[in-house]
């Protein structure tokens, strides 16, 4: 009986040590979210510059922004709306529209309309294959733009924002490079663009799309644009992946020559702009 109770007693001790020495290890760390994948997702990126990444088969998003312009004598406000769709094969598929209202002292008078309309396809040729890392393979895209004017607006209005968009009552046709860099938490998105604008006869009062000349009311006209070259960048800073919270500084311009590339010497004059937002 004592050699049974003192073995007992030893197997007790021991497991009195063990415990002990358990307790004193420490717990093994939680395991943690794994919010790098959010990074992967498109964030709702800059105004006027495409990214080059396509959203996944069967998903979509809507993009709704506003503009308000006002000057001493006229009022313009513009809501652009963007629809974006995956149909897989790194394919994608756009609707751009936008509710315009023109107040007093435009030229195409005081109404609420929609603007011209675009759609487009894109296809994604790269995936970038670090997105921490600054010195790789960016994402790599091209799309094809149909503009239809839906608007039917006696001005043009080149930017993104602008409810007329590239046209002038006509079909157009662009054509875009686009790339994307992620370098968390910074994304660096550039495009360049080849626009074509196809004549069309108007009736003034017209203004064209340097934004200053006009013709008057009533003189016919012939309007061939010139050659436009667009390019646009932005860079954003995602302060917080997981909801898409940030900033971003945008610059975007266009550069209208004298000359079409396919229909001839220019009847509209040639301008240029650049912004930054």
């Amino acid at each position: 009986m004592i050699r049974y109770s003192s073995a007992i007693i030893a197997m007790l001790a021991l497991f009195v040590c063990v415990a002990l020495v358990t307790a004193q290890q420490p717990a093994p760390a939680k395991a943690q979210p794994d919010f790098s994948q959010r990074w992967v997702d498109n964030t709702s990126g800059p105004m006027y510059t495409g990214t080059a990444d396509v959203m996944p088969r069967g998903s979509f998003y809507f993009e709704p922004y506003y503009f308000s312009y006002r000057t001493h004598d006229s009022t313009n406000t513009t809501i652009p709306l963007k629809l974006s769709y995956g149909i897989g094969h790194r394919t994608e598929l756009d609707a751009t529209t936008a509710l315009e209202y023109v107040g007093s002292g435009g030229i195409d008078g005081s109404s609420v309309q929609f603007g011209d309309s675009t759609v487009q396809a894109k296809i994604q040729l790269a995936k970038e294959s670090d997105r921490y890392h600054f010195w790789t393979l960016p994402s790599i895209g091209l799309s094809v733009d149909v503009n239809i004017p839906t608007g039917h607006m006696q001005s043009s209005k080149p930017t993104l924002a602008g409810g007329a968009q590239t046209t002038n009552d006509t079909w157009n046709e662009q054509f875009n490079l686009l790339l994307r860099k992620q370098f968390k938490p910074f994304q660096l998105y550039l495009e360049g663009t080849e626009i074509i604008q196809n004549p069309v006869d108007v009736v003034g009062p017209y203004q064209f799309n340097n934004g200053i000349t006009s013709i008057d009311a009533g003189v016919p006209f012939h309007v061939v644009d010139g050659n436009v070259i667009a390019a646009s960048g932005a860079i954003e800073h995602v302060l917080h992946p997981k909801s898409g919270l940030g900033y971003l500084i945008e610059v975007n311009g266009e550069r209208q020559s004298g000359h079409s590339l396919i229909f001839g010497k220019a009847t509209a004059p040639p301008f240029s702009y650049v912004n930054i937002t």
